[in-house]
């Protein structure tokens, strides 16, 4: 191959890799930190986040991961970031972790499933929003990731939002993730730590279950 075919095939791909970096969907996170589980996630998650914010923040390139919303539901539904650009905004997220620590670890929660499909709907909206307010060709992304980490079971999730949101308008929701968080106790260690396992996935037509394992 000549020089100048390599140089063009380098600068297609090149291409091609920014375009469809660009075309990544926003993200929503949804955390379930409801008592009783939230005081034993908590560190851990919260850690684990942080973790990831560091390294998505200061990637160079283009933009992983574009935009980012956080909701929390506690005793209430709470929206701890609304959607903003990952990069560059380290302060911002992780002040929004220190949010997700502050949580309180008891209490009371009525309607969770109620509260999920909220957040889901709150943050489909929000995003709405956000799109209708930023220059036009900013971002090229016009659908939505949800996740949402749980202690649940994930399967009773999916189905509470499958019930909850049947008659919703879902357009821009591109996909729905839970991550369905067990907990177990190590004898060697009585603090909660992840345990890197191949997860288990359980495809559904409206949505993926993952389970994830703190020992």
């Amino acid at each position: 191959m000549s020089a100048r075919n390599r140089s063009c095939s380098s600068s297609i791909l090149q291409a091609c890799s920014s375009s469809s970096f660009t075309r990544q969907p926003s993200r929503v996170l949804i955390v379930d930190a409801s008592p009783p589980w939230w005081s034993e996630t908590c560190t851990v998650l919260c850690q684990a986040l942080e973790n990831f914010f560091y390294l998505a923040s200061s990637l160079a390139g283009p933009a992983r991961l574009p935009l980012l919303s956080i909701f929390a539901i506690s005793v209430q539904l709470e929206c701890l970031l609304p959607f903003v650009q990952v990069k560059g905004n380290l302060a911002r997220l992780l002040s929004c972790i220190e949010e997700l620590r502050s949580l309180p670890p008891e209490g009371c929660i009525r309607q969770r499933g109620a509260l999920l499909k909220q957040a889901v709907l709150d943050s489909l909206q929000q995003f709405k929003q956000y799109m209708c307010h930023t220059a036009h060709g900013e971002f090229n992304s016009n659908s939505v990731e949800v996740t949402v980490l749980t202690c649940q079971s994930g399967q009773t999730v999916l189905r509470q939002l499958e019930q909850g949101l049947k008659n919703s308008d879902l357009i821009s929701l591109r996909r729905l993730l839970v991550v369905h968080i067990t907990l177990q106790q190590s004898l060697s260690d009585r603090s909660p730590a992840c345990s890197l396992e191949t997860p288990s996935l359980e495809d559904d037509q409206e949505g993926r279950t993952m389970y994830l394992v703190i020992t």
